[in-house]
């Protein structure tokens, strides 16, 4: 079962990595109501930059292991993970009036991206195992 949902997995990582790239644009800037969970952490959103940023290098990662150079894996995909979130931190202060661009926001998607880049191969030896 575990290696039937790993080879689903394998066939329609581009299109599931292309798809979280795709919501997180449109996350980003949409008006999503502030929602306070009560647990009293500043700057929680910070937090929350950096797992979304974590997770969708994950999935490119994954989606591109197999399909480019590692060398060029290595620097070319962080490298547009974070131009594409400061990108996305520009586009908010541009074009919504509901959104500011922070550059807190930008640090702490690179912050994902670059915890990602570290975990990653440590990640892949153990998802080999299955």
């Amino acid at each position: 079962m575990l290696q039937d949902i790993k080879k689903l997995l394998e066939r329609n990582s581009l299109l599931i990595a292309i798809v979280a790239t795709i919501i997180l644009a449109v996350l980003s800037l949409s008006a999503v109501p502030k929602i306070n969970m009560g647990l009293g952490i500043k700057s929680a959103d910070k937090y929350l930059h950096f797992i979304a940023y974590f997770g969708l290098t994950i999935l490119w990662y994954f989606a591109l292991k197999d399909r480019i150079h590692e060398k060029v894996f290595k620097f070319f995909v962080p490298l547009a993970l974070i131009l594409y979130g400061i990108i996305l931190e520009g586009l908010q202060s541009g074009l919504t009036t509901y959104r500011t661009g922070d550059i807190y926001d930008a640090l702490a998607n690179t912050a994902g991206v670059m915890v990602a880049l570290l975990v990653f191969k440590r990640l892949l030896k153990w998802y080999r195992t299955i």
